[in-house]
């Protein structure tokens, strides 16, 4: 049994790994700043710790002791501009502290040259600390989580007005993956640490447009939903309302979509990423049919046998 450090745990990407982190058998310790989110954890024998990453004393307190840490940079809250130095900050407690594994979730696919966006140049910054830090590794690159779909601007589209948005045109052909399959690979990643040093593509098994998206929205909740695009600076707008000042780098990213979709298109040998870390992942229609409520479910369709 080892000693994982989770950071992040409260939110839509560090629970699911720290969930499965804690089914597989490890003693989980997450550090978040509002303790309070974290009773479900806690209820399930995780340690909780108060702290932030800007703060470099509270990542080595964290990590001492602990024999893994898995973290991801926050989207929201505070200044991106310090997402280096949170990243530093993590890295060097975890060097400190002699942990034997470091799986980061990038969030994101890691662009092989400057973007001019610092919301994704950033992960260049973070690899780069990474591969110098000396301590073994894993790194997970997921393309977009389905629980993107839960957001201000696409689910109140869909419960009301049986309408799939979002700012991709239908030529724009997405691999998303659900947030529990990153835990997935996360938690098989600590099962098998002789993969260090390891950068990986992880993507769900369906390569869709945005008109088979809606396809599979009809097909679980049971009604029919149709496609329809949304721009980037309406996207931005909705993300503001619960991500104050993050809105303006969204839309620079998904504005891409419209300009070059080839370039906003991922294309993850998924098969090649299930040979190296072999697990289950989840189709867009059974993530949806999990949260039909979200979507004003009324009469959810059967899976399929």
């Amino acid at each position: 049994m080892n000693t994982i450090l989770v950071y992040g745990a409260t939110g839509s990407q560090g629970e699911p790994v720290a969930r499965r982190l804690l089914e597989a058998g490890h003693r989980v310790r997450i550090l978040v700043r509002q303790p309070e989110r974290a009773g479900d954890l806690r209820a399930l024998g995780a340690e909780v710790m108060q702290g932030d990453l800007s703060d470099a004393e509270a990542t080595r307190r964290a990590s001492t002791g602990a024999d893994g840490v898995v973290f991801h940079l926050p989207f929201a809250g505070g200044n991106p501009m310090d997402r280096p130095m949170q990243a530093r900050n993590v890295i060097d407690a975890a060097r400190e502290a002699g942990v034997r594994l470091l799986v980061w979730n990038a969030s994101g696919e890691i662009a092989p040259e400057r973007t001019g966006n610092p919301g994704l140049d950033v992960r260049l910054d973070v690899l780069e600390v990474i591969q110098a830090s000396g301590v073994p590794y894993v790194v997970l690159q997921p393309t977009g989580y389905m629980e993107n779909f839960l957001g201000p601007w696409t689910a109140p589209e869909v419960a009301s007005r049986d309408v799939f948005t979002y700012p991709v045109p239908n030529e724009v052909r997405m691999q998303w993956i659900a947030s529990d399959d990153l835990g997935k690979f996360v938690a098989y990643a600590f099962a098998h640490p002789e993969l260090a040093p390891l950068n990986l593509k992880v993507a769900g098994p369906e390569r869709l447009s945005a008109e088979e998206v809606a396809e599979r929205f009809s097909r679980a909740l049971g009604r029919p939903i149709r496609f329809e695009p949304q721009s980037p600076e309406v996207f931005g707008e909705r993300m503001d309302t619960i991500y104050p000042g993050m809105g303006r780098f969204a839309a620079m990213a998904y504005q891409r979509a419209f300009t070059d979709p080839p370039s906003m298109s991922s294309d993850v040998d998924v098969d090649s990423a299930l040979q190296k870390m072999p697990v289950t992942l989840t189709t867009l229609e059974d993530w949806v049919r999990e949260h039909a409520d979200a979507f004003g479910a009324g009469e959810v369709a059967r899976p399929h046998a």
